[in-house]
């Protein structure tokens, strides 16, 4: 029977809209989407053993060779006409489009083939071409939504994809797929309106079924299928420059399929240019202005003979042994401070910042081991390029983990730069960001005891000119490296009463009149600076953060913008309606410094010299902190 387009009744059932979620899910960059969801696909039927080869090429189709295209240029004029009193003015718009560019003797279209895959048969076929919303592919692999094989639709202006495939046993379909809108049909025996279902097929139209064809659809003739794998042919490719397509196919899949490319899992052929382990170099150079800046430093970090690669277990709950996290990571002035999370399969999920803010590296971390694996897919978003503990069955132990991975990957961060700080390795523009040994062998007791090491001195320090000076530190979690930077804080003004009154004094009222901060006084309790002015100084560049978890040890980093022999700082906690306390610090790690309650002293500061203090804070809540600096003149 002769193949055509059918879009069969709804028999009174749902009318659709021209707002399909699957497809505006890939509207904002289609393109770029088309080459993640593909790749993904192909990876996953690969041939054990083969390196999966997708390709990429653009032509064009004579109108009259477009599979039944006067059937469906009929179709999109009945869509026109059901729309045309529609409020949304974008359906009637779309469906103008489409008639204009179907009635030109030329349509561009793209053909997308991959090789050394096995094809689609049985469920595959079913669930790519006749299904919606539907996956049933194994543990570990790519897809678990069934939303990726919209990424075609929203392609084309005509929403329309025609599939194609020859499996290993020799078997061959062939059918199209149409994602349009409900139109009016021919009334029911009983004059009732009739319309269509949303989607329609091109394909053998039985009484109750259409049915796929049985051969190959060969529409791009300059190419004939001779080994398993499947076609995808997007009719109406919207329009973009051949160079801009080329750009943007290479962007994504560089970005998304690094390591598989790199380890000779991938091939891409994007209209006869190569991207493969070989090519991998030059395809950088030439396409380095395209590409987002962490791919190019991924990819030199991939060729560095020196770059660190650990492998690191990870559990859940602690205690059954997943699969392992492999590691690899740079320290660079100029690094992106991201982490990719990928895929065993060579696939990124995301790029994941905010583990240790205060270093500049690079890094990439592959997940390795079937369980992990799965156990991971279950938590990925639709787009794949999240993990979210809430669509696991145990969203705690999937938290949990998520945290414990994350934490494993700031260790070694901190291990790496504690190691580089010690040899006196200096990375440009981080020195004063690295962190010191922590602990100290010969006394574990850490309470009140005064360790060996100046923190004023300060290794080839950069210091940048910040226009808003900061005073707030947000310390709200104890996550190693977290930190927030500050805001302003008034310089060179008397904190209360006059040059010789009450700044020796710890207690809350002042000699002068109204309260005072308990804050706003001298460092100790004595007589020693009696008769010098006590002022606030303006600090830039304030951050707090983590250094040592399990040892709850906090790195404080400051710049002063005044000269004084006599400088100190004080930290408070900021609770909810703004109300103070004064934080407890239980240890200094520097001799040279005294300290009394929330106080440190004393520094010698120095216009624009960034000045740093190892500490402990009492308790184990995080909060806000407020960070002031006061300096003796006189």
């Amino acid at each position: 029977m002769e193949a055509k387009w059918s879009f069969p009744s709804s028999n009174g059932g749902e009318k659709r809209g021209l707002n399909d979620s699957g497809i505006e899910t890939f509207n904002d960059n289609p393109i770029k989407s088309l080459a993640r969801e593909i790749c993904q696909n192909s990876l996953d039927a690969v041939i054990s053993g083969q390196r999966a080869i997708v390709e990429f090429n653009t032509f064009t189709l004579d109108k009259t060779d477009f599979p039944d295209v006067y059937g469906f240029t009929e179709i999109l004029g009945k869509c026109l006409d059901y729309s045309k009193n529609n409020v949304n003015h974008k359906t009637p718009l779309f469906f103008e489009t489409a008639l204009n560019r179907i009635n030109k003797d030329k349509i561009k279209m793209l053909r997308i083939s991959d090789f050394n895959t096995t094809g689609l048969k049985g469920n595959d076929w079913d669930n790519l071409v006749n299904s919606s919303g539907s996956s049933e592919k194994e543990e570990g692999k790519g897809g678990s939504f069934g939303i990726g094989k919209n990424a075609p639709f929203a392609c084309s202006e005509f929403r329309t994809v025609f599939y194609s495939t020859l499996d290993l046993d020799g078997n061959q379909k062939s059918k199209g797929v149409s994602k349009l809108i409900s139109y009016k049909l021919d009334d029911n025996a009983d004059g009732s309106e009739n319309v269509s279902q949303g989607t329609g097929y091109y394909g053998v139209v039985t009484p109750y079924n259409i049915n796929h064809l049985e051969n190959m659809l060969n529409l791009d003739k300059s190419f004939s299928r001779a080994s398993s794998g499947t076609d995808i042919f997007v009719s109406a490719l919207k329009i973009i420059s051949e160079e801009e397509f080329k750009s943007n196919i290479i962007a994504e899949v560089l970005d998304g399929y690094l390591i598989a490319i790199w380890n000779g899992k991938l091939e891409i052929k994007v209209n006869g240019y190569i991207i493969n382990k070989e090519t991998l170099s030059n395809v950088i150079q030439e396409y380095k202005k395209s590409l987002n800046d962490h791919t190019v430093m991924c990819f030199e970090l991939l060729i560095d003979n020196t770059t660190i690669w650990q492998k690191i277990p990870v559990y859940i709950s602690n205690t059954l042994p997943l699969g392992d996290i492999n590691f690899g990571f740079k320290l660079r002035y100029d690094g992106s401070n991201k982490v990719s999370m990928i895929r065993s399969s060579g696939m990124k999920i995301l790029d994941k910042g905010g583990l240790c803010p205060s270093l500049r590296f690079v890094g990439m971390a592959i997940v390795e081991g079937d369980a992990l694996n799965t156990f991971l897919r279950g938590l990925e978003n639709p787009s794949h390029n999240k993990w979210e503990p809430q669509r696991s069955s145990d969203p705690s132990a999937a938290r949990n983990l998520l945290k414990d991975m994350y934490n494993s990957l700031t260790d070694k961060l901190n291990e790496e730069a504690s190691n580089a700080f010690d040899d006196q390795i200096d990375i440009e523009g981080a020195g004063d960001y690295l962190p010191d040994e922590i602990e100290d062998e010969n006394n574990k007791n850490v309470d009140n005891v005064k360790k060996e090491e100046s923190l004023n001195k300060i290794i080839d320090v950069e210091v940048k000119v910040i226009q808003k000076p900061r005073s707030i530190a947000h310390l709200e979690t104890d996550e190693v490296g977290d930190d927030i930077e500050t805001t302003i804080e008034a310089e060179g003004e008397p904190t209360e009463g006059t040059n010789y009154d009450g700044f020796e004094h710890q207690g809350s009222k002042p000699h002068g009149t109204g309260e005072r901060d308990f804050d706003d006084v001298g460092m100790l309790d004595s007589d020693e600076f009696r008769g010098e002015e006590l002022i606030t100084v303006k600090a830039k560049d304030i951050r707090i953060f983590c250094i040592n978890k399990k040892e709850q040890l906090y790195r404080l980093i400051f710049t002063p913008t005044i000269n004084s022999s006599k400088g100190y700082i004080a930290i408070t906690k900021l609770a909810e309606q703004n109300e103070k306390m004064p934080a407890e610090i239980i240890y200094v790690k520097n001799p040279d410094l005294e300290f009394t309650k929330n106080k440190i002293g004393y520094f010698e500061f120095k216009d624009d010299q960034p000045c740093k203090v190892d500490i402990k804070i009492a308790g184990e809540e995080y909060s806000t902190m407020e960070v002031k600096l006061y300096a003796y003149k006189g």
